[in-house]
C-alpha cells in the first residue's frame, strides 16, 4: 500500500505509518496537546491532502479548536505555491545523461508508454522528459480524482487552515521548505523509481481497493485501520530508506521544532494523517517529552 501512496504533498498526500500505533491513540483525528509547562493547550489535527475543506464540518471541534489558537504550523507554508512549484519542476526534470531506455527493459518500456497514452494522451515521448517518480505521482494524483471527481474541485482542508489564518492575521509557519521536501522523492535510484512505477501501473486493481480503504478509514478516524493498512507490504513494497525518509526522519525534525513552537503561543498544527501514530510518530513523541495528549471527540 505505501508505495501507491508517495505523491508530493502539495500535489496530493503523504502517509506512511510507522512501526506500530500506540494502544488508544485512535479514534480521533484531532488531539489537545496539554501540560509540561503550557500556558493553553495546542492542537494536532491529521489531514489527508486530498480530501476537500468540506470534510471539516464532520469533524467535532476541529474548527473550534482552530479559532481559539494564536498561530497556525503546517508542513508547508502555502502562500507562495508559484514559486513551490517552479523549484519542484526543476527538481522532477530527468537528468540529461539518463534516459528512460536505460531503466526499463524493451518490454517494460512499451508497457508503460502505452498505459500512460492510454491515461493522458502522452506516452513516454512527451512525459519522459520528467523523472519516473514524478510521472507516478502525476499518474497516482490523476487516477485519485477519476475514482472521486466529487473531491477535486474544493480547496483542500490544509490550504484552507493556511488561508484562514492569514484572513485573521495569526503567524502561519511551516514545518519545512520546498527543498526538504523535494529531497525526499531523490531518495530512490532513478532505476527504482522506474521499477515503481511499471509496479503501480501493473497493479491497479490493488491501487483502488486500498484507496478506497484508505478513505473509510480516514472518515471514521480510524488511525489503529490506518497503520495496518499502510503495513501492507502489498504487490509493490516500499524501502525501509524510503519509509524513513518520508514518515519517520520527518517527524524527528517536527519534533525538535513544535515544543518551541507551542511554548510561544496556542498552536493549531495540520499534517498528514499517519505523522501522528506510531513509536516514532507525533502523539508518542509528545508523550515522551512530558505533554498530556488527549483525544478530541466533542
Amino acid at each position: 500500500m505505501k508505495k501507491f501512496l508517495l505523491i508530493p504533498v502539495l500535489l496530493f498526500f503523504v502517509c506512511v505509518a510507522s512501526a506500530q500505533t500506540l494502544a488508544g491513540k485512535t479514534g480521533s483525528l484531532l488531539w489537545r496537546i496539554s501540560g509540561n509547562g503550557l500556558t493553553t493547550p495546542s492542537y494536532i489535527f491529521g489531514t489527508h491532502h486530498a480530501f476537500p475543506v468540506s470534510f471539516l464540518d464532520s469533524v467535532a471541534g476541529v474548527k473550534q479548536a482552530f479559532a481559539n489558537c494564536e498561530q497556525m504550523v503546517g508542513e508547508i507554508l502555502m502562500n507562495d505555491m508559484a514559486a513551490t512549484a517552479v523549484e519542484i519542476q526543476k527538481a522532477a526534470m530527468m537528468p540529461k545523461d539518463t534516459t528512460w531506455q536505460m531503466l526499463l527493459s524493451e518490454e517494460d518500456y512499451r508497457f508503460v508508454d502505452e498505459q500512460l497514452m492510454a491515461l493522458f494522451g502522452a506516452g513516454l515521448q512527451g512525459l519522459g522528459v520528467l523523472k519516473p517518480a514524478m510521472v507516478h505521482m502525476t499518474y497516482i494524483a490523476y487516477y485519485f480524482q477519476k475514482m472521486f471527481p466529487q473531491m477535486s474541485g474544493e480547496t483542500g482542508a490544509d490550504m484552507w487552515f493556511q488561508q484562514q489564518s492569514a484572513s485573521r492575521g495569526i503567524p502561519i509557519i511551516g514545518l519545512e521548505t520546498a527543498q526538504d521536501q523535494i529531497a525526499i522523492f531523490d531518495v530512490q535510484s532513478l532505476k527504482r523509481q522506474a521499477a515503481d512505477l511499471v509496479c503501480t501501473l501493473q497493479n491497479t486493481d490493488y491501487t483502488e481497493v486500498s484507496t478506497r480503504k484508505l478513505n473509510r478509514l480516514y472518515r471514521s478516524a480510524d488511525l489503529t485501520g490506518l497503520a495496518a493498512l499502510f503495513r501492507e507490504e502489498g504487490p509493490c513494497p516500499s524501502s525501509e530508506e524510503q519509509d524513513t525518509a518520508l514518515n519517520d526522519a520527518r517527524n524527528a525534525r517536527w519534533l525538535k521544532k513544535l515544543p518551541d513552537i507551542m511554548h510561544e503561543k496556542s498552536t493549531f498544527v495540520a499534517v498528514g494523517c499517519l505523522h501522528l501514530v506510531g513509536n516514532a510518530g507525533l502523539l508518542a513523541g509528545f508523550e515522551k517529552a512530558g505533554y498530556t495528549v488527549e483525544a478530541v471527540k466533542n
